[in-house]
């Protein structure tokens, strides 16, 4: 098939083969090196035998892949000069379509060794290659090469090459070497007038060597920038260019170029000396919005494990009336501009970069409507042609909007109370949108510590929140790493800068006085009393010495919550809205600023941020228990036993679309129970770890781990289907395909068809399943991450991961192309089957209506037809007389006759069954990863059992098909319908 030679040709690039393929047929002796490949046939007892040259000690290692479509399964013997068996031990590739294996061998002495490749069973063509550490006999090979300038690829002439300090050659007119070198490594040697020296090592056996080589010239120029001035807004910094020749090489052109950031204008963009000219605040704020509505970090910077973002950016800041939540990241990203110096020489092109930092009078903001007085608080209105925002303050204010007739105003708050902002478009003078933003000041909430030094929390807080008058989220909040971070940093640290105080405190941000820990009494005191990076029992002596401050330390309520003292807290005012957000913006405002603590622009890259799906979905209370925090948490308690109620049962939905968001943070982790730690070795909390609750998908997994959170959604969702419930089944239920996320079926070997169930793979059993590949094993982007640490928040897992529990020599892309071959196989059968069955009911006399979208009356006027799931079902999707149709679900198609029946009705049960296999594997993603020997087994299966249908020997071909004129004669076997190119 085309897809093995695919695999083929992909194989040999990846390991980077240079040999050259033998083509050899039964019974016959080729001669081989290491590090060489061949073909060959077998058929019936005949064999094919390899002799190559090795020495002892060498670990050889043979793999063979019999050709897609043949029935070969190989087997391989090594042996010596004198024909003795010298063992081995042979790895079969059991997840894979045809005869796979990989036999490893250690060579027991110098010599000459034949491997002999025959057939267990079966017969056909093969492809082979042998690996490994050994060398070749002493004979002598040519090193030639090419010897170029690194800068413009020019030829050196008269260049030097050594080998081993020995001279060797020198280059010609056309920068070409060669000599002669007996087996060995040596070390090569290439010198030029002008040029740094460059070694190579090169290893020679028994075949010529090509070794180009570039020479990097001496460094003719350097170039460094460096900037003075005050970069603020409208302000003029100077940008300048150090540049450093060497003696008679002349610079002929300098170019700066603004390669990043807000527009900025240029004076002297020629010269060594540039003015620049920042861009004013609105400037600034229209960068700001862009980068928080675009992906953190572009597709230069993601590793290939993480998808580019296809079209419009669905993590970033959304078409919604709201506070703009801004990060760290997103801060320092809006207000970072880069230039470029371009300096040409005649001896070439020399370049740096130079940054300029401006600091935006927007804080970290948490999006919430429950704000600190004395900082600006920006705005984000709707889509709309235009822009007339009001302001209405509190008693005692006066604060003013600014930028009014635009989609992001701000304003500032001043005295605590509420700001109600009203928006409408000018020109249309429609209905004002209401936002409502109440400002206030910090309290704090730590008095005291326990013996087992967590904090001791105020009285006049638990008071209420007891689990009676309002829910207790202290008593867990004071076992977790939040609750002490800044005591244990103070406790142990030894790099702590005020500046962390903005997230490891409570209302820290010297830039307002809104009773953060910035504001205490005894604030500057505790800063002068030498505790910071001085190891010891300090935190205890901060609440003893300095209790104002100490009452405001460690991430605590008002810092996800906002300020307590507003109007916003309490009876009097409105209940959860303004202080209570499950959007990930509140936990980004620290886990955004990267390189330690990102794990929001991590998960910004995730599918587990797409707003597009969250609120296409948010009404349904049904699909918004998985696509959807807001149905996850409303479901949660019942799937945790908390309340009673079927697990099955859908939500009640309460929240609007502009109110709903993704799977955000706050649906896998409980924030009040968050855990102690992160990082490397986390101790973090997970809403269900361990054993799930019973699944959708019919069953449930036990001793997953953490992996649990993610199986509760990530499964079939369908109950359970496989060989003892179907027959049960409706016929439009037969034709049901699983939901996609099926990966829970696939790893606990769930829900399939002809095949044995309920005997989890492998990965099942790693401790923390999903977790331990996609977020532990896998590390996160390297710009989002302090030395690719933490946990990776993209969720994406890196192929390359497989080594570290299996061999080397076990590569991902072997299980996956084999199984893509398999479902490659198995969508032809399942598609042929549908033409079979279409053309079988047009014979009895039918027509085949294709909900009432098109009318099929010969099967010869389908030109291309697709096989998948639309909306819950089983669908094929058709192209008839040169118009796509688009798909059809299965119960959708009707078979018209003398009656109308559904064409699950008349369809065999094989042919849904392998239709079903089909979806699970395509709908997995992991093309095997998950569960390979289950993946592949339910494909063969299946493959099987339509080959047996398509052949005529289908037990359960419906005799009570549809009769129109015919007189009813079920036609015999027939020759399959698909044309070749017919297939998508």
């Amino acid at each position: 098939m085309q897809r093995s030679r695919r695999w083929s040709i992909a194989t040999l690039l990846a390991i980077g083969l240079i040999a050259v393929v033998s083509s050899v047929s039964a019974q016959s002796m080729i001669d081989l090196e290491v590090d060489g490949e061949f073909t060959g046939t077998i058929a019936g007892a005949g064999s094919v035998q390899a002799r190559f040259f090795a020495t002892q000690g060498a670990a050889l290692r043979l793999d063979v892949r019999a050709d897609s479509g043949t029935t070969l399964q190989p087997m391989v013997v090594f042996r010596d000069g004198v024909g003795a068996d010298i063992g081995g031990s042979t790895q079969n590739l059991r997840w894979l379509p045809f005869g796979n294996l990989i036999h490893y061998v250690t060579v027991p002495a110098d010599g000459f060794y034949t491997a002999r490749i025959s057939a267990v069973s079966g017969d056909g063509d093969f492809w082979a290659h042998l690996t490994g550490n050994s060398t070749a006999p002493a004979v002598t090979a040519t090193l030639f090469g090419t010897v170029t300038d690194a800068s413009n690829a020019g030829l050196i002439n008269g260049a030097t090459v050594l080998v081993d300090g020995a001279a060797f050659d020198t280059t010609d007119a056309n920068g070409d070497y060669s000599g002669l070198l007996t087996p060995g490594t040596y070390d090569m040697t290439f010198q030029a007038m002008g040029y740094d020296d460059r070694i190579e090592s090169v290893t020679m056996a028994d075949m010529d060597v090509e070794l180009n080589v570039s020479l990097t010239p001496v460094v003719a120029a350097s170039v460094s920038t460096e900037t003075t001035g005050d970069p603020v807004f409208g302000g003029m910094v100077t940008a300048m260019a150090t540049i450093a020749t060497e003696p008679g090489v002349t610079v002929t052109s300098i170019q700066w170029t603004q390669t990043f950031g807000t527009p900025v204008m240029i004076a002297g963009a020629t010269t060594d000396t540039a003015t620049v000219t920042l861009g004013n605040v609105a400037d600034y704020k229209d960068e700001l919005i862009h980068v928080l509505s675009e992906p953190p970090i572009g597709p230069e910077d993601l590793p290939p494990n993480v998808p580019v973002p296809e079209g419009e950016f669905p993590g970033g800041l959304q078409d919604r009336l709201q506070v703009v939540a801004a990060s760290h990241f997103a801060l320092e990203k809006a207000g970072l501009v880069v230039l470029e110096v371009e300096v040409t020489t005649d001896a070439g092109v020399f370049t740096d970069e130079v940054e300029i930092h401006t600091d935006l009078p927007w804080p970290v903001a948490t999006g919430l409507r429950n704000v600190p007085i004395g900082l600006p608080v920006l705005l984000h209105g709707v889509e709309q042609g235009s822009y007339l925002w009001s302001l209405s303050e509190p008693a005692g204010s006066l604060a003013t909007l600014t930028d009014e007739t635009t989609q992001t105003p701000y304003f500032t708050p001043d005295v605590s109370g509420l700001y109600r902002l009203e928006v409408m478009d000018p020109v249309t003078f429609g209905v004002a949108a209401t936002l409502e933003v109440y400002a206030g000041t910090y309290r704090g909430v730590i008095v005291g510590q326990r013996t087992d030094g967590t904090p001791i929390s105020d009285t006049a807080c638990t008071f209420c929140h007891n689990d009676g008058l309002a829910p207790d989220k202290f008593t867990p909040w004071e076992q977790t790493g939040h609750s002490q971070i800044l005591g244990d940093y103070l406790d142990t640290g030894t790099h702590n800068r005020t500046s962390c105080f903005d997230c490891h405190a409570t209302g820290h941000n010297t830039a307002a006085d809104s009773g953060g820990m910035d504001d205490a009494s005894d604030y500057q005191d505790f800063l002068d009393a030498g505790l910071l990076n001085n190891p010891g029992d300090n935190w205890t002596t901060m609440l003893a010495q300095f209790p104002e401050a100490a009452r405001l330390s460690n991430v605590q309520c008002e810092s996800c919550h906002g300020p307590q003292n507003t109007n916003a807290h309490g009876f009097a005012g409105p209940l959860g809205d303004p202080r209570i957000s499950l959007s990930a913006d509140v936990c980004g405002s620290c886990h955004g600023e990267p390189a330690r603590h990102a794990r929001f622009p991590q998960w910004q890259l995730s599918g587990h941020a797409n707003y597009e799906l969250a609120i296409d979905e948010a009404g349904s209370g049904n699909c918004s228990r998985c696509h959807t925090a807001n149905g996850f948490l409303a479901w949660l308690p019942v799937l945790t036993g908390e309340v009673p109620g079927d697990p099955l049962d859908n939500v009640n939905v309460t929240w609007t679309e502009d109110e709903s968001h993704p799977q955000t943070c706050v649906t896998c982790h409980d924030p009040h129970d968050a855990g102690t730690s992160s990082g490397n070795n986390p101790d973090v909390n997970i809403r269900i770890s361990g054993d799930t609750p019973p699944l959708i998908a019919g069953f449930q997994a036990n001793d997953v781990g953490r992996g649990a959170v993610c199986m509760t959604c990530h499964n079939s969702r369908r109950g359970l289907r496989n060989d003892s419930t179907f027959d049960a089944l409706s016929a439009s239920e037969k034709a049901r395909a699983p939901h996609g996320g099926v990966q829970t079926d696939v790893l606990m070997g769930e829900n399939a068809f002809f095949v044995e169930v309920g005997a989890p793979g492998g990965h099942a059993t790693t401790g923390d399943t999903c977790v331990d590949c996609h977020m532990k094993s896998t590390p996160p982007p390297e710009l989002l991450s302090y030395n690719s640490n933490g946990a990776n928040h993209t969720f994406y897992a890196e192929l390359t991961i497989c080594s570290d529990c299996h061999s080397p020599f076990l590569l991902a892309a072997d299980i996956q192309d084999g199984v893509e071959q398999l479902l490659g196989q198995l969508e032809e059968y399942v598609l042929a089957g549908h033409l079979d069955l279409l053309d079988e009911q047009i014979a009895l006399g039918n027509t085949i209506d294709f909900n009432g979208d098109v009318t099929v009356t010969d099967v010869a006027d389908i030109d291309e037809i697709v096989f998948g799931s639309f909306r819950g079902r089983q669908a094929i999707g058709v192209t008839v007389s040169g118009v796509d149709y688009g798909f059809f679900r299965l119960p959708d198609i009707d078979v018209v006759g003398a009656t109308t029946v559904t064409l699950p009705e008349v369809a065999d049960d094989v042919l849904l069954k392998a239709g079903w296999n089909w979806n699970l594997i395509n709908y997995d993603g992991s093309m095997g990863i998950h569960n390979p020997f289950y993946s592949s087994e339910l494909l063969i299966a299946a493959r099987d059992e339509m080959i047996a249908l398509l052949s005529g020997g289908g037990a359960r071909r419906r005799a009570d098909s549809v009769t129109g004129d015919s007189d009813g004669t079920r036609p015999g076997p027939r020759q399959r319908l698909l044309r070749p190119g017919s297939l998508r």
